[in-house]
């Protein structure tokens, strides 16, 4: 079998690379079809120029992911010349999806391929590596790494399974260690199985021969080393598919079930092993509690000691040392990003304090160091800063811009997100964002809910739809409504068999908040969404027939009853189980939440968007809400895109998207701007 080749001499990728950062703006290939004096649309729906940036471990180069939607190429730069000195690139039909360093001069990477009628490339669970002047370059796990001629490479053989890297071990450049989660085969092909327990394997990056360390007691457990790089915990569900945790005592110990008396089994995740590697840093939640909080376990003693909780957020995850080695804080989030450091004396803290000094109103995350710690990756973000990327010395404490990931966002132009708390009809304490545009209000008006729904939340961020919007003269409703993650279990407890019930009255109350906040005006408002969003936007007018004057649905789901056996999330148990828990099975209650079913009550024109390819809500939710608002006789317009998924993939169909969505906002609320 021909295998695709990944090289890219140098020259090509220098021409490549910097093409690509020196593009102030992306050309429109037509004139934008609005005014001279706004924002072009396509500076809101283009994808960040670069995908990623990650340093070397000894901190000498720099690796850029870039290309077409950021993950085509991967050039290596020498950090302090920024001259290119190799790379690799994706062949056609295939995008690079992540990378890892595992020396100071190999790289190892995973790809997606494009699939006959899918726009959105899928990933293939195959890994590949290459040093980085582009030579060495090895196919070295998936299903088709035993298929390659011409090598006579030792124990390499076709792996069917999704890899993830659980380390790239410090002490060894020449292996690291993956959780292989296997594949099932249906109908002739092959499948990834969530309900499947993970093999930790050592995998050769130079030969592809690979060795099985253990195997995961769990199903889809994600794991946990100790210090000394060796699994140690484990997090999935057991045999009953409840979350579970279950860990080694010693290294060669036995895996066995792991308990806390007095915590919430399914809230306690194992974060970090103590430098004594006789404790442990985890977050969980007590019984009689909703918020997730830090504690410290003695592994030997099983004393718990509490270091931190948050009084208005859960705790997120773990602030690292710049060697990311020691915890040194804890990350929330509230209405913005949480911090709190664990010792307000130690170095890391300080740097820390630096930064945001230097940066202030922005949020600042490490997202690569390298292994002593003295240089860092930065990004530098907000609600109206896409971000922006540095290198970081600990040392000097200088940091040196490196590249916007939107070059063609002049954030002074953006508009903030101001966040705001309510209280719901029924006393529950409720919180969202609002984005507002320039000038006077009240404005017209878009409701924006998000997808998940359950265990999901808009953040303090930039939001480059919410900001779209708000160029062309629209407020923008953001509300994390019951059922969303970030306010503890209870909270997202309340939003489960509340689909187009309490959850959707949130919605509603939020609305008419928002118009005695005189933040909008009353006769001007449509509300909007993608997936759960969508569903949410067709109840929204079938609930309130007179509080919206137009509904959109973006890859919605129309059907509950159709949701309980199609697309992906029916195919495993555990996706079964939440379907279970989130939507219940009674038929008439289930017609009675889906707007399928009530197309009848809706008096305001609707426009649907959806994907053929749609693996998460399936085409058939558009065709089944389409066919029952033209049984209604109701006024809609339709857009289905070939190949399109969950959500639009390509530049210029996703362009398009939004001049209708902009064309149809401006026809039912009234022309902005």
């Amino acid at each position: 079998m021909r295998q695709p080749r990944f090289m890219l001499t140098g020259l090509a990728v220098s021409v490549l690379i910097l093409s690509i950062l020196a593009a102030p703006a992306p050309a429109a290939d037509q004139p934008a079809k609005t005014s001279a004096r706004l924002i072009p649309i396509e500076y809101f729906t283009k994808y960040d120029a670069i995908g990623a940036i990650k340093i070397s471990p000894d901190g000498e180069h720099v690796a850029v992911m870039t290309g077409k939607y950021g993950r085509s190429a991967i050039a290596f730069l020498h950090r302090t010349s920024k001259k290119t000195v190799g790379g690799v690139r994706s062949a056609d039909g295939f995008e690079i999806d992540d990378f890892h360093w595992v020396s100071n001069t190999r790289v190892i990477y995973t790809i997606a391929e494009k699939q006959p009628g899918r726009i959105r490339p899928v990933s293939t669970g195959e890994i590949l590596a290459a040093d980085i002047d582009g030579r060495n370059q090895r196919f070295l796990y998936g299903y088709r790494a035993g298929e390659i001629t011409g090598t006579h490479i030792k124990g390499r053989q076709s792996s069917y399974a999704t890899p993830e890297v659980i380390t790239t071990l410090r002490n060894d450049d020449k292996h690291i260690v993956i959780a292989e989660y296997p594949w099932r085969e249906r109908a002739r092909a092959w499948y990834f199985d969530p309900d499947a327990k993970p093999d930790i394997s050592l995998l050769d990056v130079y030969s592809g021969k690979k060795q099985v360390l253990d195997h995961a007691p769990l199903s889809g457990a994600t794991v946990l080393v100790d210090r000394d790089e060796r699994v140690r915990f484990a997090m999935g569900r057991n045999a009953a598919l409840d979350e579970a945790v279950s860990w080694k005592p010693q290294p060669d110990s036995d895996w066995t079930a792991f308990e806390l008396p007095g915590f919430r089994e399914e809230s306690i995740i194992p974060r970090i092993f103590g430098s004594d590697n006789q404790s442990v840093l985890f977050t969980g939640v007590r019984s009689g509690e909703t918020l997730s909080a830090l504690y410290r376990l003695d592994l030997k003693t099983r004393e718990v000691t509490r270091l931190h909780a948050f009084d208005n957020s859960g705790i997120s995850d773990l602030v690292l040392d710049f060697a990311q080695k020691e915890a040194v804080g804890v990350f929330g989030y509230a209405d913005k990003p949480l911090y709190h450091w664990l010792d307000a004396n130690d170095r890391t803290t300080r740097l820390y304090a630096a930064l945001y000094k230097a940066f202030p109103g922005q949020n600042v995350q490490v997202t690569s160091t390298t292994d002593d710690g003295h240089f860092a990756i930065v990004f530098v973000a907000s609600d109206v800063n896409p971000g922006d990327y540095y290198v970081f010395d600990t040392k000097t404490m200088a940091a040196d811009f490196l590249q916007p990931s939107m070059s063609w966002i002049d954030p002074h132009k953006m508009r903030p997100r101001e966040s705001f708390a309510m209280q719901a009809r029924d006393g529950l304490g409720l919180h969202g964002y609002v984005t507002r545009p320039s000038g006077d209000g009240p404005h017209p008006l878009i409701v924006l809910p998000h997808g998940g729904p359950h265990g999901v939340r808009d953040i303090w961020e930039f939001d480059w739809e919410a900001q779209l919007l708000a160029s062309r003269g629209y407020a923008v409703l953001q509300l994390n409504y019951r059922g969303s993650g970030g306010y503890g279990v209870e909270f997202q407890s309340a939003g489960y068999r509340q689909w187009g019930k309490s959850m959707q009255d949130d919605l509603t109350d939020a609305t008419h908040w928002a118009i005695e906040q005189k933040i909008a005006q009353p006769d001007r408002i449509c509300i909007y969404g993608a997936s759960y969003g969508g569903y949410a936007a067709l109840m929204g007018v079938i609930r309130e027939p007179k509080l919206y004057r137009c509904a959109i649905g973006y890859a919605g789901i129309y059907d509950l009853e159709l949701m309980l056996s199609s697309a992906d999330i029916p195919t495993s148990r555990s996706g079964r189980d939440y379907l279970q828990l989130a939507l219940g099975d009674d038929r008439e209650d289930l017609h009675s939440r889906s707007p399928v079913y009530n197309a009848n009550k809706i008096e305001v024109p609707v426009l649907l968007i959806h994907g053929k390819a749609d693996w998460r809500a399936d085409f058939e939710q558009a065709t089944r809400m389409k066919t029952a608002l033209e049984k209604s006789q109701k006024q809609y317009e339709w857009m289905a895109l070939r190949g399109e998924g969950h959500g639009v993939y390509d530049e210029e169909t996703r362009r398009d998207v939004y001049e209708h969505i902009l064309d149809f906002l401006g026809r039912n609320l009234g022309s902005q701007n």
